[in-house]
């Protein structure tokens, strides 16, 4: 427990973590006789075991300093890279120039708040990447977490009824399941 009061000393944490799944191999493809099924498997395994350790910081353009700054201390003392992905779907309720217009808004301030990051994360020697999406907050994370096998640890902000639930403090929860992502 010692490593994760680390992260939390004296503050109120308003960060969910969760360490994605490993890959396995699906018994029952083997079972069944599809043994390319349990050779793509395989290979992903093998492609997440050697691929360097990644925290992916999903924030919303709007850059949360609990969130940065836990991203920024967990990838630093486990010498790892921060992966900043900024996702929403706000402009989805949206069509024609409102729809374009709110996109760019979130372009702009996502970008702005993302070069401030990375510029926080260079001065402690954190490699950083950086992505951009508009959609479903799940979907997105799900689909760069398949591209790149070194995605290991989410970070997100909480939803605010967690955060009303607790009363204003939100545990931070770290998962780490040894089972597959399939």
């Amino acid at each position: 427990m010692g490593f994760l009061n680390w992260f939390k000393k004296g503050k109120k944490e308003e960060v969910n973590v969760v360490k994605l799944k490993e890959e396995s191999i699906d018994a029952g493809a083997i079972a069944a006789g599809n043994p390319s099924a349990a050779a793509e498997a395989m290979a992903k395994m093998v492609a997440q075991k050697n691929a360097p350790t990644k925290v992916l910081m999903v924030q919303d353009g709007d850059y949360s300093e609990k969130v940065t700054e836990y991203a920024l201390k967990m990838a630093h003392r486990l010498d790892c890279e921060i992966v900043a992905l900024d996702v929403t779907d706000a402009p989805l309720q949206f069509s024609g120039e409102r729809k374009e217009r709110e996109t760019n808004r979130f372009y702009e301030m996502a970008k702005k708040n993302a070069e401030s990051f990375s510029l926080r994360a260079d001065a402690m020697g954190i490699p950083t990447g950086h992505f951009m999406k508009i959609g479903e907050q799940e979907e997105v994370i799900a689909e760069l977490s398949k591209e790149d096998a070194g995605i290991r640890y989410v970070l997100t902000k909480p939803d605010q009824e967690s955060i009303e639930a607790s009363q204003g403090r939100v545990e931070v929860p770290v998962f780490d399941l040894n089972c597959s992502r399939l």
